[in-house]
């Protein structure tokens, strides 16, 4: 049978190197999806490692609610710790570490960026160890700076340039006086070194630092020196070696990896699920063109398992060959994408190969992949009885759709009914995942059913074509009288289509539901907020005076916020709650919170306001757990803002107890936002908006980091970041798109060769070559229509049953983007088309009398 097999294999190559590709392309996604986060990984240990130089780090306990997180924040710790350390034995010195976000402007007097990552401000000291200085000497007092080499490169600047950074908010004229490497990669993160006597002060003014690094002497035992260090410290402290260190900061690091690796994951899975049509449909119509062939074979005395074992034995070699060809291929894509990331700031570790465990992991999968999708054929070819060796030509007999229709209306009934009940049941139980197996079942029960529909779905779709006379005629009826080989070429699309037409869907709705919630909730003229989302961003105070002071501003209210950690009534512990620091509630006359139950009039140092989404109520105690301290403090007020983010809403008077303002008492709240994150303008009657606007950003231009919106263009920004996200989805089913197109030209070229007889009988009376390729064409059309009306379909249903579940979330508008529908069917015409060219040139040169000779 392996002789057999590997005959069959060369007779009919064409074939099995088409099904391979498939293997190919979702194997390459699968290898190179793992392998990037590899390479991620081993690029931010090796981060890790470079940057933690110390022997010894103290820094302070994980603050409550955040232990296990990738948002681990530690409370900060008495830079005069450094005292008690230095008189450890076996200390050699003991420095503060202290750092600040901002901004690094570039050669060409824009913000130095990259795609996420920070500009941080640390500390340079002389003798700092796993420094290397490429160029010039460390920093000397406020004015000097010094770049890491891949900060230097991106910025375009040189030692001895001149230019600005931003610290607080407060931009500063500097020179860059070196430049330094610690050997490897910083993902991207922009670092800007500065001398540490000017640094601390600035970024601990309190002396509240974030760590201290611990040297210690040579030959000392550094695991004593560490105990004896916890052993000599008084304070609620956390005392880590340099490797303890190391690997607490990449337990956290990997659970971020974790969570993209998850996500990409997604639609690897998407890609492997629709390569299984493929695989599938190429079996299945291989054992039906050789149905001759197995009864032969059974008619000579070849067993049930034997012809099981041939196909079998064919999958597994196109499998094999599959899964090595695809992590060939997974390399070059790795490759791509790191140069892809290089390119947009982010540098990744070079040079790092495929592991075993990938390697396995993929070739694993893909050969799965390929024999379950082989499984049914191969039965199929196992149960050909002899007598069909006695048969004119060769072919399987088509069988019944009952029981397929049965089970998939069933399966599409239930489905359906699941999603309606997530549509329409405001208070259902479990709302979110009686949606996703309604989602599940729907587009299963479709799948299954869909060689039922493919008849008058198709027959409806080709009323235009049968104009085009015999071509789409014959076409028409080509497909309607095979709707399993339709359904199963249709398929692989239909799962995109939906997808992406959900997520088109979605994405319409949330820029009209934006657009009309930032409409009705800003009151305010104008808000004044950072470029970009840093948290560090500052309004400086003399700058906020200005904006308040310019004539024709009538009011302005500032406001900021910060993560902290919320251990609710429960015991429940949320470590990543946004607290929006607000001045009272004089602020919904800039924007609407939408009060639903309590005062805001009640907000003091011990009341907060609660968003209804944390399910708190008045009267509820919280404590919540900032930079510098805890508090217990009561929900005064519960609210349901719109657009806006944010747990809690405080007044100054509370956030100075938990905020980044240690020493500032409540009488001093005025502090918090003096250098606010950002305001809201209202304008007097009748002055020229445009005129203060600009006003307001020529006092803002020294920030960089600032712009100036009105409401439309908050919600256009808004949408912009939703079609950023839509962007990358749609770049992500890219693969199990192209994927899909494959399985129509495999379908085809499957397709001609089995109806070899039948192409030459029609040329032999009369058809033309072009009106062969014609048909192949709208076979091609039709089917390539079909899945993508079906798939779009499901996909605004289920759009819209999605939107009415996330209707208390701000989804208030259901908006079918019509236009970008119609774009998709004039794309699948086109995919069909593409698809269909090399079939149909095989077609129209098939010889007609060896054409009409074939069995």
């Amino acid at each position: 049978m392996i002789r057999v097999a590997w005959r069959s294999i060369r007779a009919h190559i064409k074939q099995f190197l088409l099904t391979t590709l498939a293997v190919v392309l979702g194997v390459a996604f699968l290898s190179g999806t793992l392998a990037l986060r590899s390479v991620m990984s081993d690029t931010f240990s090796a981060l890790t490692d470079s940057t933690y130089t110390a022997d010894i780090y103290v820094s302070g306990q994980p603050l409550e609610g955040t232990e296990g997180t990738s948002t681990v924040m530690t409370q900060p710790i008495p830079g005069s710790l450094v005292d008690e350390i230095a008189q450890v034995d076996g200390v050699a010195s003991a420095r503060r570490e202290a750092s600040l976000t901002g901004t690094l402007v570039g050669a060409d007097d824009t913000p130095v960026t990259s795609q996420g990552a920070p500009t941080i401000f640390v500390p340079l000291y002389p003798d700092e160890k796993g420094l290397s200085w490429i160029q010039g000497r460390s920093p000397s007092g406020a004015a000097e700076i010094a770049l890491e080499s891949g900060a230097l490169e991106r910025s375009g600047l040189a030692v001895g340039d001149t230019t600005h950074i931003v610290v607080l908010g407060t931009p500063m004229e500097v020179t860059i006086v070196g430049e330094y490497s610690f050997g490897t990669t910083m993902a991207g993160a922009t670092l800007v070194g500065m001398d540490a006597q000017w640094l601390l002060p600035t970024a601990a003014p309190d002396d509240q630092v974030t760590q201290i690094s611990v040297l210690v002497d040579e030959g000392a035992s550094v695991a004593q020196v560490k105990d004896a260090i916890a052993s000599a410290l008084s304070a609620d402290v956390q005392v880590l070696t340099r490797q303890e260190a190391i690997d607490q900061t990449n337990a956290y690091v990997e659970q971020i990896l974790g969570f993209i690796q998850t996500f990409l994951l997604v639609f690897v899975v998407l890609a492997m699920f629709v390569g299984s049509f493929i695989i599938m449909n190429s079996f299945a119509m291989s054992v039906r063109q050789r149905v001759k062939e197995f009864a032969l074979l059974r008619a000579v005395g070849a067993s049930p398992l034997s012809v099981f074992s041939t196909v079998f034995l064919q999958a597994v070699v196109v499998g094999a060959v599959g899964s090595v060809l695809g992590v060939a291929a997974g390399a070059a894509l790795l490759a791509g994408l790191v140069a892809v990331l290089e390119a947009v700031g982010m540098p990744l570790l070079e040079g790092v190969p495929m592991t075993a465990q990938v390697i396995g992991v993929s070739l694993t999968v893909g050969m799965l992949v390929t024999i379950v999708g082989a499984l049914l054929p191969a039965r199929e070819a196992a149960l050909t009885h002899p007598v069909e060796a006695m048969r004119g030509v060769s072919g399987a007999r088509e069988k019944p759709l009952v029981v397929r229709t049965v089970l998939g209306g069933t399966v599409l009934a239930l489905g359906t009914a699941a999603v309606i009940a997530a549509w329409a049941a405001e208070g259902l139980n479990g709302r979110s995942l009686v949606l996703g197996l309604g989602a599940a079942g729907l587009i299963i029960g479709l799948l299954v059913v869909s060689p039922v529909m493919a008849r008058p779905v198709v027959a409806l779709l080709g009323l235009p074509f049968r104009l085009l006379r015999p071509s789409g005629r014959l076409a028409t009826r080509n497909i309607v009288h095979n709707p399993r080989r339709t359904a199963n070429t249709s398929g692989a699309l239909m799962v995109g289509m939906a997808v992406v037409c959900a997520g088109a869907t979605l994405a319409a709705s949330v820029n009209s539901s934006v657009s009309d919630i930032v409409t009705d909730s800003m009151r305010a003229d104008f808000i004044v907020q950072p470029s970009s989302a840093s948290m560090s961003s500052q309004i400086p105070a003399e700058m906020a005076t200005q904006i308040a002071s310019l004539d024709g501003v009538e009011a302005v209210a500032a406001f900021t916020g910060y993560t902290v950690s919320a251990v609710l009534p429960d015991g429940t512990q949320e470590p990543s709650s946004m607290l929006n620091v607000v001045p009272g509630a004089s602020y919904t006359d800039f924007y609407d919170l939408s009060l639903q139950s309590g005062s805001l009039e009640d907000l003091d140092a011990t009341h907060v306001a609660a968003y209804s989404g944390t399910g708190l109520s008045v009267g509820d105690t919280v404590t919540l757990t900032g930079p510098t301290g805890s508090l217990e403090v009561v929900v005064a007020a519960v609210v349901d803002p719109d657009g806006v983010e944010g747990s809690f809403y405080a007044t100054p008077e509370l956030a100075v107890q938990v905020g980044s303002w240690a020493g500032a008492t409540p009488a001093q709240a005025d502090q918090v936002l003096a250098t606010p994150m950002g305001m809201f303008i209202s304008l007097r009657d009748g002055v020229d908006a445009e005129a203060i606007r600009d006003q307001v950003e020529e006092i803002l231009a020294p920030t960089y980091q600032y712009s100036v919106l009105d409401s439309t263009e908050l919600s256009d920004q808004i949408g912009q970041q939703v079609n950023q996200v839509l962007g990358v989805l749609y770049a992500l089913l890219g693969l199990s798109i192209a994927i899909a197109v494959l399985g129509i030209v495999n379908t085809l070229v499957l397709s001609v060769s089995e109806r070899t007889r039948e192409i030459g009988l029609m040329r032999a009376v009369g058809l033309s070559k072009s009106q062969l390729a014609g048909e192949i064409m709208v076979e091609s059309v039709l089917t390539a229509l079909y899945g993508t009306v079906v798939g779009a379909a499901a996909g605004i249903v289920l759009a819209a049953a999605l939107r009415s579940v996330l209707e208390e979330e701000g989804l208030t508008v259901l908006v079918v983007p019509w236009g970008q529908l119609a774009g998709m069917l004039v794309l699948s015409v086109l995919v069909g088309v593409a698809a269909a060219l090399w079939p149909a040139l095989r077609a129209s040169r098939l010889p007609v009398l060896e054409a009409i000779a074939t069995e």
